[in-house]
């Protein structure tokens, strides 16, 4: 049984609670025979080596139907997912919920830094919280105040890791992550040549975004996203999935929940934690 047949069983009034805001068309209804072409998608890699793929949690800050639901499909596949938290949403409140939706005794979260409030400081261009209209010692207030704090709930679960809001940031925040002691940043694109000179930082990507996605005809973009896929899976680089659980719909969580499956018992792909992949080898991103 799937988890989100599991999961309907338990509540039968589920999918009328998980009503997001905001979604992305293609999880507002299903594409047509959307199983049979994701497993037809997944399968074209079953002789080939197995990839290597991740999942990285965004705007974390609270439990909730959407959170609890994430964290069980994962639970029920056994996969480890990477919540990306923002420290200064967190309350006392917050916390305690958040801990008993993905108990710290399940050695499957990697949780790690989101900034620190998630807000745009940019006077112009595209959002960033630590974009170059911040000097280093104001990025350096922040990350250090959000990684105390997370320290302070998470203990020796938190990776060194630091995802940045809206995945973007500057050679200034490389210097004081590197001072600070993060063994790794997450982004969706490579580090340009600017950043790279000043990092040693890996860069653990993200190449696929499931749902913040801007396509207006949902089945153009089912089939742009099942052609990322099948052209993410052929690569030798790690395949980095982002999640925003606050935008799933219910159809958005069986494609999750589908996935999941079929990577981990059909594919067999390697689906580590955070704390394995920054134990691995490096490989140049």
């Amino acid at each position: 049984m799937h988890a989100t047949s599991r999961l309907m069983d338990e509540d039968p009034g589920l999918s009328a609670q998980i009503r997001p805001r905001r979604c992305a068309e293609i999880w507002r209804r299903p594409a047509a025979d959307w199983s049979a072409r994701l497993q037809e998608t997944i399968e074209r890699h079953l002789n080939h080596p197995a990839p290597t793929v991740f999942f990285r949690a965004d705007d974390i800050g609270a439990g909730g139907r959407a959170f609890q639901a994430l964290s069980l499909v994962f639970q029920h596949h056994r996969v480890p997912l990477a919540p990306a938290v923002v420290p200064a949403w967190l309350s006392s409140a917050r916390i305690s919920q958040l801990l008993a939706e993905a108990p710290p005794a399940e050695a499957l979260w990697g949780w790690h830094q989101h900034g620190w409030r998630h807000v745009n400081w940019q006077r112009s261009g595209k959002k960033s919280e630590f974009g170059g209209h911040r000097d280093c010692e104001q990025q350096r207030q922040d990350i250090r105040k959000g990684r105390n704090k997370l320290l302070e709930v998470f203990g020796d679960q938190l990776a060194p890791v630091f995802t940045p809001p809206w995945n973007r940031l500057s050679p200034a925040t490389l210097k004081v992550l590197n001072e600070l002691g993060f063994a790794a940043v997450s982004l969706a694109d490579p580090l340009d040549g600017a950043q790279r000179s000043n990092r040693d930082l890996r860069n653990l990507r993200v190449q696929i975004d499931l749902h913040t996605r801007k396509g207006l005809d949902p089945e153009a973009d089912f089939r742009a996203l099942l052609r990322e896929l099948d052209q993410r899976l052929s690569g030798r680089e790690p395949v980095g999935i982002m999640l925003h659980h606050q935008r799933m719909t219910f159809f958005a969580f069986e494609f999750l929940d589908t996935l999941l499956d079929l990577l981990k018992n059909r594919l067999g792909a390697k689906l580590p934690g955070l704390a394995q992949i920054l134990a691995d080898r490096p490989q140049s991103t």
